[in-house]
């Protein structure tokens, strides 16, 4: 953690009333907060994660948040932005989180995927921290899929299968591990490289056999669970090769014109989104499919939130495929960003 020593509330009259902090502490704000990735990770265990996603998800089920539809432009020829804020009624913090994507940067050897947290106080609107946004993004991002996958999946799924290998495919390996038992996991990447790579990273953490393949094809015949999790913009297996059963974590294509499903497995499925006004206005995976008019908003059976206030309202079957698509929420973002922040504070 680094705290710069530039940023001052109104120099120029120090004898003013503290400021109070996310944790209550009444304290003299001179500097903003800046948390590093590392920070994040030693901070947020799966565990504590969930509690927070489900926190976040309950909270916007039942209308308790400010989070505006997130707002987004691509640079010709350059790399797409978008910007997601949000508050929740009862905190003291509000963010805004901004991302860049870039799926070219990896050719010289960039990150495709971009993000800081910028977190204010709710009250004075004076900036508190700036968080690196890449591991929070994964993190809460993976337990979002944990929630979905311990409501959607079959109880007696035991294969796991991941096409991506990239942060958010490490950070989705423990969260699927922590709400199934799993003979095996099977992961895809374009590159070689990197999923034996995954594959190694995985062997550390895990007693259950990880391999790869180089088809994605082979990870949609041979999984009970699937997580998409790459940064294509179209679909890298058929959805024809999805059996029934099975259920699906999509949640790599956040951009209108970008999808890891096609419209065949968008069709067969019973799909949860985390957000049906964003879904339908920016994910690429269900705006695509409207847009040929072979669903219609309809197919949307429910908001992960809902779902958790009732678990019962899919109603889903052995013989049904179920999907996940989430691109991220304000509020998820709002959560853990508070919680990490306050975190700091108390230390």
């Amino acid at each position: 953690m680094v705290v710069h020593d530039w940023y001052l509330i109104e120099p120029e009259d120090p004898t003013r009333n503290p400021v109070k902090l996310p944790n209550s502490t009444s304290v003299l704000v001179k500097s903003v907060l800046s948390i590093s990735e590392e920070d994040v990770g030693r901070t947020l265990t799966v565990q504590k994660s969930t509690q927070l996603a489900r926190r976040a998800y309950l909270l916007r089920a039942k209308r308790r948040v400010l989070e505006p539809l997130r707002t987004w432009f691509t640079v010709r020829d350059g790399a797409s932005f978008y910007f997601m804020p949000a508050h929740v009624s009862g905190l003291k913090t509000a963010s805004v989180k901004v991302v860049s994507l870039n799926p070219r940067n990896r050719n010289n050897h960039l990150p495709s995927i971009s993000a800081t947290i910028y977190v204010f106080d709710s009250r004075t609107g004076s900036e508190l921290a700036r968080i690196a946004g890449n591991n929070l993004t994964a993190i809460r991002t993976a337990a979002s899929s944990a929630l979905a996958t311990d409501i959607l999946a079959l109880k007696e799924a035991d294969s796991l299968g991941i096409i991506g290998s990239g942060k958010q495919a490490h950070a989705h390996l423990p969260a699927m591990l922590e709400v199934r038992s799993f003979s095996r996991v099977l992961v895809y990447s374009p590159s070689k490289a990197h999923r034996e790579n995954f594959v190694r990273w995985a062997s550390k953490i895990t007693a259950v056999p990880v391999t790869s393949t180089d088809s994605a094809q082979e990870v949609a015949r041979k999984s009970d669970i699937l997580v998409l999790a790459t940064t294509s913009r179209v679909p890298l297996f058929k959805g024809t090769n999805v059996p029934l059963g099975t259920h699906a974590n999509a949640i790599g294509a956040a951009l209108p014109s970008s999808r890891e499903m096609d419209t065949t497995l968008v069709k067969r499925s019973i799909l949860v989104v985390d957000s049906v006004e964003q879904a339908v206005a920016t994910y690429g995976d269900i705006v695509i499919p409207l847009k040929e008019k072979a669903i219609k908003k309809s197919h949307i059976r429910a908001e992960l939130g809902e779902l958790l206030l009732d678990p019962n309202l899919v109603g889903r079957r052995e013989n049904q495929i179920t999907v996940f698509k989430a691109g991220g929420l304000g509020v998820l973002d709002a959560v853990f960003a508070d919680y990490v922040v306050s975190q700091f504070w108390r230390s």
